[in-house]
């Protein structure tokens, strides 16, 4: 390429034009010279320049709720206020966008209140308020500013009043106007009778479709409020006769839930020969410490076919399932129905930590399963040596797949595990795993892998477990990454006690180097070489990389192969 003269490089175009000379009278340049024009990198819009529409979604965005226990210290104003200070137009599309305006939550001050009343018209307005006395953190109106805000609102879309009983309640007997309401949500204080809400609440004609009441009795709604509710959340200490006498009264009902009910449910609390149709009822969920709950609805209420029930206890800590036997039993032909709890995970330890089981296929996730069992504890002893009585449910277990049947069906099986390996004895991990004999899938995830090489690793004494198992996936501490081993299914027993990783007890394996080559065709989910990639595993979880590497892990002979 040649090089253009020194004129062309010094001079200026305008320049050229002060010397009187045509503009285009530049040096010729040779055909090679001229290189073609480079395309400049493409660059994105500034975000002044998007539509409005997508201006307002990201405001939206902004605006959104977040969890309070981030922060129980919030601003006595909008946190996202901030966005309309940064230009005119944001802050012109932000004042024009209305519904942007019309969430007021507990932390507002007064004058803050009434600016997004005035700012969200004519958007419908969610609100949450706190009724009675001023707190250190959270801020409460009293019972004649709520009423003035909420009787010169005819736009309510949802409303939720937390405070004392008697402070609520006038509140509630003030509003009388008919209001547009989809959502309606009480947290009563205090002790006292049964509240019972008035006639002419909401003009009698809310179109309130969900109800969330949660008081130490419980709440009697006008029949015209529960006609059309699709979704009731009770957190009532009410009794099950009254609970169904309310349930007959929501013939749309498709989700309800029942939250740490703690009122004393008996068998003969109700005599109904025949049970409750409940034609639409799609999902029905159950927060207690006793499965009692669950049962007994259960048998009182005729619901759909493939309709979603899940059961969470919690538990701080049990001797063994003696005294829940009978409720377990009565929830046995549910469970089979869904063809038996398919899946079992494990997380966490002792102190605190999660088991969960529920039906479905290789696919299902326990929102979705038919059946779904879950059970959590914290701050549970973490040893039985003091007190046999009194020990953290994760002892237990491998009693309680028997009792739910997922010794029978139980396929995949996910275990966790916790960082402290040494908190669980060998003999619980024993004892879980001996349970579940049809287990043909298992993840591991990292914290796992210690726990039962901490488990396993040799113990002559150890049992043999999983015989069916075909599959083996390790997740990486990063969850990056994973490795799975496959072998093929053996028909006789004997067969798979030497050919399958079923027993994690070197001891009575076969050589590691025999039991490898057998896997050798064994395809990874990370190339031909059956290597995870470098550096994601986690440092002395195994001693190498290798597919052999995992088997040895599982067989509990690593520190063997190492030495």
């Amino acid at each position: 390429m040649t090089r253009s003269s020194g004129r062309e490089r010094k001079y200026p175009k305008a320049t050229w034009r002060k010397m009187g000379l045509p503009q285009d009278r530049h040096p010729k340049r040779s055909f090679e010279a001229r290189s073609p024009p480079v395309k400049s990198a493409f660059v994105p819009p500034p975000i002044h320049d998007l539509p409005v529409e997508i201006l307002q979604r990201i405001f939206t965005c902004v605006a959104e709720p977040r969890l309070r226990e981030n922060d129980p210290f919030l601003q006595m104003y909008p946190e996202w206020i901030p966005i309309t200070y940064v230009c005119r137009h944001w802050r012109a599309v932000a004042l024009n966008h209305h519904s942007l305006w019309g969430s007021i939550t507990p932390n507002l001050s007064l004058t803050w209140i009434k600016v997004l009343m005035a700012r969200s018209s004519p958007a419908q307005v969610d609100a949450e308020l706190r009724v009675g006395q001023v707190t250190v953190k959270l801020i409460c109106l009293c019972v004649d500013e709520v009423i003035a805000i909420l009787s010169d609102c005819a736009r309510l879309r949802s409303l939720r009043l937390v405070g004392p009983r008697r402070d609520v309640c006038a509140v509630l007997d003030a509003l009388r106007i008919t209001m547009p309401i989809h959502h309606l949500a009480l947290s009563l204080w205090g002790s006292g009778p049964p509240v019972v809400l008035s006639e002419d609440l909401f003009g009698g004609q809310a179109p309130i479709r969900h109800i969330h009441f949660t008081v130490d009795r419980y709440i009697v709604a006008p029949r015209w409020l529960l006609r059309g509710i699709t979704h009731f959340t009770s957190g009532e200490q009410i009794s099950l006769t009254g609970l169904l006498d309310a349930l007959t009264q929501m013939p749309a009902l498709t989700h309800f839930t029942l939250q740490h009910c703690r009122a004393r449910w008996e068998e003969s609390d109700v005599t109904h020969d025949r049970p409750i149709e409940m034609p639409h009822l799609e999902r029905l969920v159950v927060h207690a410490d006793s499965p009692r709950y669950l049962a007994l609805l259960v048998q009182r209420l005729a619901i759909p076919r493939g309709a979603k029930r899940r059961l969470e206890l919690r538990a701080l800590a049990v001797t063994g399932w003696d005294r829940w036997l009978h409720w377990f039993t009565a929830l046995l032909p549910i469970i089979e129905a869904a063809n038996g709890l398919q899946h079992v995970f494990l997380s966490g330890g002792a102190k605190d930590g999660t088991f969960r089981a529920w039906t479905g296929d290789p696919a299902t996730i326990g929102e979705d399963a038919e059946f779904c069992f879950e059970m959590y504890w914290y701050g549970s002893p973490t040893t039985t040596e003091t007190d046999v009585h009194y020990a953290s449910p994760i002892f237990h277990l491998g009693a309680l797949c028997d009792l739910l049947g997922a010794t029978r069906h139980g396929r995949w099986l996910v275990l966790e595990g916790d960082s402290a390996r040494a908190e669980l004895p060998a003999s619980c991990w024993w004892r879980l795993l001996e349970r579940l004999p049809a287990v043909e899938y298992l993840e591991l995830h990292a914290n796992a892998v210690e726990a039962l090489r901490f488990g396993w690793g040799g113990n002559v004494g150890a049992p043999a477990v999983l015989p069916a198992l075909r599959r083996v996936q390790l997740v990486a501490a990063n969850n990056a990454a994973t490795t799975t081993a496959d072998s093929q299914t053996q028909t006789h027993a004997s067969a798979a006690r030497k050919r399958f990783i079923s027993r994690i007890v070197p001891s009575r394996l076969a050589k590691l180097v025999s039991l490898a080559h057998a896997m050798a065709k064994v395809p990874s989910t990370h190339g031909s070489d059956d290597t995870l990639p470098s550096g994601v595993q986690p440092p002395g979880i195994y001693a190498d990389n290798t597919l052999e590497g995992l088997i040895a892990l599982l067989q509990g002979s690593t520190a063997q192969n190492s030495r």
